[in-house]
């Protein structure tokens, strides 16, 4: 029985060294400490042979130690570090295009529901954004570098090798993620790589002994934050204030506001809407298994994944079960063949009354604490739109079923030294199938409210991928070469399909042929597109000093007329490594250093289909002589000269290491413009149809890019910490006709030349009129019904009326400084790690029923006690309104709020239990950990408002399902 530790030149401990008996197939790793433990049979070699990604491998024969430490030696530095890019793998050092990559270790243990929560922070200049708590629901949004365009930027999702999503994808599955940032690294992907590539690897099986390894964890959810609405008293007191501002009678006496304080009679309530609601358990727990192994000719993984997400609302809720089978196999010397399997089932429940459960969540939000949840006799009380209490737990469900099923075959030819072909053909099969139930109700007052109804919706999308490409790679004395050539094509289809019923004979009832057939309605359609592409790519280096890279893609889409189908997207880069000069040599400090800078294009395809021909619909009938006659029509302008959107990028950068790469820094500054965007114009009504779609656009972001590292030890003590911040500047550099936004009472954005895009635009205000005298003197906007306690607007004109003309921008939803921040520790057996993650420079609207107190039949919060009266002229809000709400309507710097946050992500402690105890289960490694998710934030919002579910990009804050804390305990375990 032969244990030891094994490190790095600086002493700090390898986890996942490869420990095996020389000639023998028994083997081990190291776990998180650098330690190992092995048998050795007493008919071996009795030589241990140690290998490790990056270090130089070494064989040491077995003496009558039986405890030995182990130093591996890096193999030049960073030499052997490899990065994931388009159709391959590169040496890090030999990168000359922006590419963030991230290992699947750091990616597992969190309690997220998706990868891309998981990448939430971890590199700079990718911002991911989790919009919702709820189950299944997450609304989890990524922008590279940005927004890009003013359509769809969601960057471009590439797992093995193929174009699927990433949504449902198993965390404990991922090998490594790599993020492709500039047109030079991104270009090699063309027509749809403008707004980024993001790149997943999955894992495969290794040579040796069968390895089974767990994964789980079981936790509580929370919600981040809640509104603290005001109880019934302090709601009475505040609305009569209100309306006697107003010069209305009081809506409560002394004596309803009496009964209301002391709660003894049921029909003066203090209803908690929010406690009421929220009343889901918020269990949630994950458990994965995988199985791994094979000889030299076959490598297989197994892997099986569970997660069961209760939510903290009744009757939300996700389950999902993820299998994945990955195979290799050698052939032949020359021919290597794999497949690639995976299949997702995924349950999602929720509410469905009034369109789901942000309506539900509105409306609660408005009702007050002086209504009834139930009558004494327990039947439902009704308030607005009913009871949302009641549609929350019997007002019906919508069940959706997402099945996901993705397969690819390759083969790998060797056909001469350093020539390889590879071909790749894949299936990416999605199919959603919802049943939304309506219920009928009585209320205990009587009124009926229904009828009861059944929707069946069934989506089905369906992607197939063939690919094929050429690499070869040569070195000849100092110089080196790797040329890839390619071919792809991909077609994509979706069908829909539809179907209504309604008046069932009972709520119990959800199958379609319950219901009459008085009012049913059925619909479906399809839609299609191809993509044909051609790709090539060359790199040159010389006595790895001095990089040269260049790409060419050619793309064709369906989505464009055939003399505007194709598009060229070429881009160029060069690097140099400075650090391997001769007279860098004596600086002993630099380990290494590298000046990058590319420049290219890259395209995006991201609009409707059929929007170059003109598109004609049924059911457009028309009167003719005296009858109504079935006709058809052009329902949408068309439009034949639709190209490619066209991104071109500038980037530079530097990548260094110091003291031995103990300290690395990477940094980048890029100018990205993005042109000829594909957007509908604001149009007269003269047109007569929507507006068409037109290459009018065009967008600027610049910014800079920072991530610094540190890693040490000390004695048993390490620590690891890195920072990365992003700064970005998003500005319109294009759009013919601008316009502003007239959505509700308080919701106005921009679009014009010289600003962000979607920017809010409104008033700024200057105070709060204290006197008569400044109601009379100070600028107002005319016909307002100003009085003292009102807010004062600024002049920005010094014209002496407040009107359009004064309105400026007040923010925007794009943060200017995203960043994010990950430490960890060990000490012996222990392990802490701490993540944070934050934005600065990022605003968010309010909506109205969010800040203004009794808007649309509403109630009030806590912080609307914070009002101007006169015994309280420094207060931050106007005085109360009940029906008149000039204060808040006009939008201002009131209702656009500074969402600037600083959030503790992640908090994870765990135990590696002693080698000497799990041995003797034969188990490789045990770890136990406790994992706390959103544990805390901080930032200006308002109460009530989570800064990530406000959404960035997505306007407003409307009946969100807030983010929830997660409290998880965990086991890792490896046999």
């Amino acid at each position: 029985e032969i244990s030891g530790k094994v490190t790095n030149e600086q002493g700090e401990p390898l986890q996942g060294v490869s420990v095996v008996v020389k000639g023998t197939k028994v083997g081990t790793s190291t776990n998180g400490l650098g330690k190992f433990s092995i048998s050795v049979p007493e008919n071996s070699s009795k030589i241990l042979v140690y290998s490790f990604v990056g270090m130089e491998p070494q064989e040491i024969a077995i003496s009558n130690n039986t405890t030995l430490t182990v130093v591996l030696k890096a193999i030049d530095g960073q030499e052997q570090e490899i990065v994931v890019r388009g159709y391959g793998t590169q040496k890090k050092v030999n990168l000359t295009g922006s590419v963030a990559s991230i290992g699947g270790d750091k990616l597992t243990n969190r309690p997220v529901t998706n990868i891309s929560q998981a990448l939430q922070g971890q590199l700079p200049g990718v911002q991911v954004v989790t919009g919702s708590g709820q189950p299944g629901r997450e609304n989890t949004r990524i922008k590279i570098r940005g927004l890009g365009t003013m359509n769809n930027a969601n960057p471009m999702i590439v797992v093995d090798g193929l174009v699927s999503s990433m949504e449902d994808l198993n965390p404990n599955d991922i090998e490594n993620v790599s993020v492709l940032k500039d047109a030079s690294a991104s270009a090699i992907y063309g027509s749809r790589a403008a707004n980024g590539v993001i790149l997943i690897t999955t894992k495969r099986g290794k040579s040796g002994k069968p390895k089974i390894s767990y994964n789980g964890y079981i936790g509580q959810q929370t919600p981040t934050t809640l509104p603290d609405f005001l109880g019934s008293y302090d709601y009475g007191l505040l609305l009569n204030e209100g309306l006697r501002n107003e010069g209305l009678p009081e809506k409560y006496t002394q004596g309803d506001l009496d009964k209301f304080k002391s709660g003894t009679d049921p029909n003066y309530p203090n209803t908690d809407w929010m406690d009421l609601l929220y009343k889901g358990s918020g269990l949630q727990q994950s458990h994965n298994v995988s199985v791994s192994g094979g000889s030299d000719v076959s490598r297989y993984l197994l892997s099986l994944g569970y997660l069961d997400q209760i939510g903290v609302i009744k009757n939300t809720s996700s389950e999902r079960y993820n299998v994945r089978f990955n195979l290799d196999s050698k052939v032949s010397d020359r021919l290597n063949i794999g497949i690639t399997t995976t299949l997702t089932r995924q349950r999602i429940i929720e509410p469905t009354y009034g369109g789901g459960i942000g309506f539900v969540i509105s409306q609660l939000e408005r009702t007050p604490p002086t209504e009834l949840n139930k009558y004494p006799d327990g039947t439902w009380a009704r308030y607005l739109d009913g009871n949302q209490i009641q549609a929350t737990e019997e007002g019906g469900l919508a069940t959706s079923m997402v099945s996901h099923g993705y397969g690819s075959i390759f083969a790998e030819l060797n056909i001469l030294k350093g020539l390889k072909l590879r071909s790749t053909a894949g299936v990416d099969y999605n199919i959603i199938d919802k049943n939304a139930h309506v219920t009928d109700v009585t209320f205990g007052d009587g009124v009926y409210q229904g009828p009861n109804s059944v929707t069946d919706d069934l989506n089905r999308t369906m992607r197939v991928m063939l690919q094929s490409f050429l690499t070869y790679q040569t070195n000849f004395g100092s110089h080196g070469i790797n040329l890839l050539a390619g071919a792809e094509r991909e077609s994509n289809r979706l069908d829909v399909d539809n179907a209504f019923r309604m008046n069932f004979p009972s709520n119990l009832l959800t199958e379609l042929n319950g219901g009459s057939v008085s009012g049913m309605t059925n619909s479906g359609y399809s839609l299609d597109n191809k993509l044909g592409s051609y790709f090539g790519r060359v790199n040159y280096d010389y006595k790895g000093k001095y990089l040269l890279e260049g790409t060419l893609r050619y793309d064709g889409s369906s989505k464009f007329a055939s003399d505007k189908r194709w598009g060229l997207f070429p881009s160029f880069s060069a690097g140099w490594r400075i650090s391997e000069e001769t007279f860098m040599k004596n600086i002993s400090a630099i380990s290494n250093m590298k000046i990058r800078g590319s420049y290219g294009s890259v395209g995006n395809n991201a609009t409707a289909d059929y929007q170059f021909i003109p598109r004609i619909a049924l059911g457009q009938d028309y009167p003719f002589a005296g009858n109504i006659t079935p006709g058809a029509a052009q329902v949408s302008a068309s439009n034949a000269n639709l190209e490619w959107e066209k991104s071109t990028s500038f980037n530079i950068g530097v990548d260094a290491g110091f003291f031995n790469d103990r300290l690395t820094l990477t940094a980048d500054y890029y100018d990205r413009y993005t042109d000829n965007i594909l957007i509908g114009l604001p149009v007269s009504a003269i047109f007569g149809l929507p507006a068409p779609t037109v290459n009018a656009g065009a967008l600027r972001n610049k910014g800079v890019e920072l991530l610094l590292g540190y890693r040490g030890n000390k004695g048993d003590f390490g620590y690891n910490a890195s920072v990365n911040v992003s700064f970005n500047k998003n500005r319109v550099e294009k759009f013919p006709n601008p316009s502003i936004g007239t959505g509700d009472f308080a919701h106005q954005t921009i679009k014009k030349e010289g600003y962000a895009w979607d920017a809010f635009f409104g008033y700024q205000v200057a105070g709060i009129y204290q006197t008569d005298q400044e109601v009379a003197d100070l600028p107002k906007v005319p016909g307002s019904p100003v009085e003292k306690g009102d807010l004062i607007f600024k002049d920005q004109n010094k014209d002496g009326v407040i009107d359009g003309s004064d309105r400026v921008v007040l923010g925007s939803e794009i943060p200017g400084v995203s960043f994010g921040i990950n430490l960890a520790f060990t000490y012996k057996n222990f392990d802490l790690s701490l993540f944070g993650q934050g934005a600065t420079d990022y605003h968010q609207k309010v909506t109205l029923q969010y800040i203004a107190p009794f808007f649309n039949g509403g109630k009030a919060l806590v912080r609307n006690l914070d009002r101007w009266t006169p015994e309280t002229p420094n207060s931050k809000f106007p005085r109360t309104h009940v029906t008149q709400q000039f204060n808040y309507a006009s939008q201002s710097d009131i209702n656009i709020v500074d969402a600037s946050y600083v959030r503790l992500k992640n908090f994870q402690l765990g135990y590696t239990l002693p080698k000497n105890l799990t041995s003797k289960a034969k188990l490789d490694n045990v770890r136990l950990f406790i994992s706390c998710q959103n544990l805390f934030t901080l930032t200006k919002l308002y109460k009530g408002i989570d800064p990530e579910a406000a959404s960035i990009y997505d306007p407003g804050y409307d009946g969100k399902y807030n983010n929830v804390k997660v409290v998880t305990f965990g086991l890792n375990l490896n046999l």
